[in-house]
Order: structure tokens, then C-alpha cells, then sequence
């Protein structure tokens, strides 16, 4: 009754666009909360179910408040949807939840494309890539998730390969030689220390 309720009053303008994207927020927000609260009486499986609905809910708040309202603009909206990924890994950790890191990673990397402008960035984009790799990688070695790494780095291949689609010249080509070594190198870098991190745990 409530759906019902709430697609009627969307198709026939009851609820102006700014209240639905304050209810938006403060639903996923509240989600966020509630899984926390959960979490503590060690309702576990309600916990994380509660954090993944609410994570979901605020990437799609926050792609709506600039793709159908026009709210925010693309910088502010790619701010806000990084602060979602950076909370989302967050509340992986310390609810120990896949799922929620998983939804994080995947907010994270649709966030550039979903928001792209159509102009070549890319020292901005794959900056970003970067930090949200290591966002990744500390969550993998933190919690012993290692494939959030094979994850995190398949979505690295499809950005560098989605861009060298759309914006590589051969101008372009030293540009293209260093996101692809530098990211090589963050990989067998991190490959390394999960290596020594796994040795010295054996002893």
C-alpha cells in the first residue's frame, strides 16, 4: 500500500522533487544507522541487510539528485558518491559485511561514467581510480578479502580500456603508458605485501 501510495504521488506531483530526495537521504541514512544499531545485538544477517539497502539507496539519491532533477552538479554529485564508496567500505569493516564492501566497490567505479561530462580527464579520473584501489586493498588486507583485489583490479582494466575507447590518440600515448605501468605497479606492490603479510603470519 505504501509503494502504491508513493508511485501515485510521484506520477501526479504530490511530493515535490526536493522532499523525495530528502526522503531519500534521510531513508538511507537511517538504513545506515539501523544496520550499526543491529549489528551491536548481533542480529548479523538484518545488520548487513539493513547497510546494503542503504548504501544502494543513497548511490541512487545521489545519481538522481543530477541525472533527473539537476540538483547538484557533476563534481558535486562525484564528491558525494565518493564519500558513499568511502562509507560503505567503512561500514564493511566494522560490520564485517562483503556484501557492503562489494556494493562500494561497485558504486565506486560506475561513479565516473555515470557522471562523465564527455571531456578527457585523465589525471583526474584515474587518480581517482587509484585512491579507490587503495580504499579496496587496505579494506582485503584488513579484513583478509582477497578478492576485492581481483575485483578492484577487473574494474581497473574495464576504466583504463573504457577510456582508451573513447579518448586515446596517439598523442595521447605516453599519457596511456603511465596510467597503465603505474597501475601494474600499485598491483605487484600490493601482491607483494599480501605475500609478506601471509609468511609472517605462518610463524
Amino acid at each position: 500500500g505504501v509503494a502504491f501510495f508513493v508511485k501515485y504521488s510521484f506520477e501526479h506531483n504530490l511530493i515535490p522533487p526536493e522532499v523525495r530526495v530528502a526522503l531519500g537521504f534521510l531513508t538511507g541514512i537511517g538504513l545506515l544507522a539501523g544496520g550499526v544499531v543491529m549489528k551491536r545485538k548481533d542480529s548479523v544477517v538484518t545488520a548487513q541487510t539493513l547497510g546494503a539497502t542503504g548504501i544502494l539507496i543513497l548511490y541512487a539519491v545521489s545519481f538522481a539528485c543530477h541525472s533527473y532533477y539537476d540538483f547538484t552538479g557533476p563534481a558535486a554529485t562525484f564528491a558525494l558518491m565518493a564519500v558513499i564508496t568511502v562509507t560503505a567500505f567503512f561500514l564493511a569493516v566494522r560490520m564485517d559485511a562483503k556484501v557492503v564492501a562489494v556494493l562500494g566497490l561497485v558504486g565506486g567505479f560506475l561513479t565516473p561514467p555515470l557522471l562523465s561530462t564527455g571531456v578527457d580527464k585523465p589525471l583526474g579520473l584515474f587518480t581517482y581510480v587509484a585512491i579507490l584501489n587503495v580504499g579496496l586493498l587496505a579494506v582485503a588486507f584488513h579484513r583478509r578479502w582477497d578478492f576485492l583485489a581481483l575485483l578492484g583490479a577487473i574494474g581497473t582494466v574495464v576504466m583504463q580500456l573504457g577510456w582508451v575507447v573513447k579518448f586515446f590518440a596517439v598523442e595521447k600515448v605516453f599519457i596511456a603508458l603511465a596510467v597503465f605501468v603505474g597501475f601494474d605497479l600499485l598491483f605487484l606492490v600490493a601482491f607483494v605485501a599480501a605475500e609478506k603479510l601471509k609468511h609472517s603470519n605462518q610463524y
